[in-house]
């Protein structure tokens, strides 16, 4: 069985702590140290047996830094998701569209966990170049393209919408995203159309749990960033454990 060792609050631990008590931790180095604090979102690492889990988060203790030892089947998987481009937050409940129009009311009780964030992903760029090749048959020219992928490092706006028992979850895109409710209120600003669907959201469903990027969007501050896709959804895994863990799902 695998172990993992998970933070008591989403406070980032301090590197140089992290990297005391790995000293006595079997398996793992020094610069290990950074990448668990990069990756800080409410699981430190995953995937050890029992003894490294219990000597990691042992040693962690000695360093001030509170965490818990759990089984990995006891964290719940994010659940299967939905991408949607059109939602209408209504006081009746949030009107949910599939990709030919039709659609059904969500009842704002229903949902348990929205989260949001400007999340650094990796894209792929497709990109054609021209050139110009010889015939050795015919000494003659012909024109051809070459085809490629450029991996690039962008930043993209994610919100999730985790229903009741986590049993599904709706995902949210904003370049992708239809902003058409917003009516009056929609701007020219992709990222204030954003945060006008998270605030509604989260006004209209005042019960839900938030990630921080919810969090901060509901108080009118900025956009809160997420250095990679994995840590954007470590946390919302570290939310719905803690949501398990108090009965609430």
């Amino acid at each position: 069985m695998n172990y993992a060792v998970l933070q008591k609050t989403l406070d980032i631990p301090p590197v140089e702590k992290i990297e005391q008590a790995l000293i006595s931790v079997k398996g793992f180095t020094r610069i290990d140290a950074q990448t668990f604090a990069n990756d800080a979102y409410g699981i430190l690492v995953k995937n050890l047996s029992a003894e490294q889990a219990s000597g990691f988060s042992g040693a962690l203790l000695s360093q001030g830094i509170e965490t818990e030892v759990v089984a990995e089947s006891e964290l719940i998987s994010l659940p299967q998701t939905k991408f949607v481009q059109r939602l209408d937050c209504t006081p009746e409940g949030l009107r949910i569209y599939d990709p030919l129009g039709r659609s059904f009311l969500l009842e704002w009780p229903h949902i348990c966990l929205i989260a949001a964030g400007c999340v650094r992903m990796t894209d792929f760029r497709r990109v054609e170049r021209p050139s110009i090749g010889t015939s050795d048959s015919e000494g003659g020219t012909y024109e051809t393209t070459t085809i490629y992928n450029v991996e690039e490092r962008n930043t993209h706006l994610l919100l999730e919408i985790v229903l009741s028992r986590a049993i599904l979850r709706y995902s949210v895109s904003a370049e992708n995203f239809r902003f058409d409710y917003l009516g009056e209120r929609r701007t020219k600003s992709l990222p204030e159309n954003f945060k006008l669907l998270a605030q509604d959201l989260t006004t209209f469903a005042p019960d839900a749990m938030l990630n921080r990027g919810a969090y901060f969007l509901k108080q009118n501050e900025a956009l809160f960033p997420y250095p990679t896709k994995n840590a954007f959804f470590e946390e919302i895994t570290w939310l719905l454990w803690r949501m398990k863990r108090e009965g609430r799902i």
